[in-house]
């Protein structure tokens, strides 16, 4: 049985040791980082349950998006960050190296650090060794069989993996024979619960974009109560090439309706949303109430041209923003949901559904927004 590698937080500022080599461990600038995005203090999930030592050190798993190849799409921040969270659990099914390689349509260094794992690739690491391109989406069918019970080490043998994937596999990972020996918590925690752990165990913002984010909060919401919503309209003139969603004229409508009941002091009203026609709605709807994050409204994925950095920037401070507000209404949309996944709690969370507003829960988004993280029903 693979044994854990026992690393908690708050040991990391305090212990000049070392951990060993072959771990996914904390990179050299975790102690030198006290930021947010470690303060777990009193969360019930352990990190170290996800650190694993004794790993191969010259085989690798690498979250790859290039953006060589337009057939092989990388997806939005959603599609990414389900796709990190894969690529991490297939590192640790097959007892790999887990690094990130995503410079497209910007380099991910840009917005992101190493936080608990080490996911930069050093240098020359990777020259030289044999390697793969495993594109999960190309045949997702397949692709769920192979999650439920391939022996991994006879299809994977080069030395590097370079996976892409924009799709949710966790319920796959869960079903492999006997996986409840080694990683317990894929059958013990739900989805939420996982997401939040690994994502940020792995990312952490970089000093300029955590300031961007903390001056937000310190100059703009300062003491009052943030009410959110995301409003994803999917294809629309802002983005004509995107796919469609169930967001109609009546349900955004509903939805500032739902937001107007705080124009009230002491609150602020943020709408992240991938249409400038709603924005511009929402400026005159709540003008000093509503606050908002400069910068053009893209779509990583898709957009071809513009500030195309400026806006996957903005993409990523409107999501952490989303992760921090006291209310939060989301609409059919991986963004929203993951945003919150990593809220703490259910705490004020609304879904808008069947054209509907009513509370709801981080645990039952999958049911509420079905073949949004994966292209099945996840009842």
């Amino acid at each position: 049985m693979t044994s854990l590698c026992i690393l908690y937080s708050w040991d990391l500022a305090h212990n000049d040791k070392a951990p060993e080599k072959n771990c996914h461990q904390p990179s050299a600038s975790t102690a030198r980082n006290s930021s947010y995005e470690l303060i777990e203090m009193e969360s019930r999930l352990n990190y170290s349950m996800f650190l694993l030592r004794d790993l191969f050190p010259d085989k690798y798993v690498v979250y790859t998006c290039t953006g060589t190849s337009r057939g092989r799409r990388c997806g939005g921040w959603s599609d990414r960050m389900k796709t990190i969270v894969m690529s991490y659990i297939l590192s640790l099914l097959t007892n790999r190296q887990f690094r990130i390689l995503d410079n497209f349509p910007c380099d991910f260094k840009i917005s992101f650090d190493e936080n608990l794992v080490q996911w930069k690739i050093n240098g020359s690491e990777l020259k030289g060794l044999t390697h793969q391109n495993f594109y999960a989406s190309a045949g997702v069918k397949v692709a769920r069989n192979h999650f439920r019970g391939a022996n991994l080490e006879t299809i994977h043998k080069p030395d590097v993996i370079y996976f892409r994937g924009n799709w949710d596999f966790l319920n796959e990972f869960a079903e492999r024979p006997n996986i409840g020996e080694s990683f317990p918590w894929l059958l013990k925690l739900p989805r939420p619960d996982i997401y939040r752990a690994i994502l940020r165990m792995i990312l952490k913002h970089t000093d300029t974009l955590q300031r961007h984010v903390q001056e937000i909060f310190t100059e703009k919401v300062k003491n009052s109560r943030l009410v959110c919503a995301h409003v994803r309209q999917g294809r629309s003139k802002t983005l004509p090439n995107d796919d469609s969603t169930d967001v109609r004229e009546k349900d955004i409508e509903t939805i500032f309706k739902f937001l107007s009941q705080y124009q009230i002091p002491n609150h602020k009203i943020f709408i992240a949303t991938d249409s400038v026609d709603i924005i511009n709605s929402a400026r005159e709807r709540f003008q000093d109430f509503l606050l908002e994050v400069p910068g053009p409204i893209t779509h990583m994925d898709i957009s071809k041209s513009g500030e195309l950095c400026h806006g996957q920037q903005k993409s990523f401070t409107e999501h952490e923003i989303l992760t921090r507000c006291d209310t939060l209404l989301l609409t059919r949309s991986g963004f929203g949901i993951i945003a919150a996944f990593l809220r703490k709690n259910s705490d004020d969370l609304y879904c808008l559904s069947h054209h509907y507003i009513s509370p709801c829960s981080r645990y039952t988004l999958s049911k509420i927004y079905p073949w949004t993280l994966s292209p099945w029903d996840d009842l």
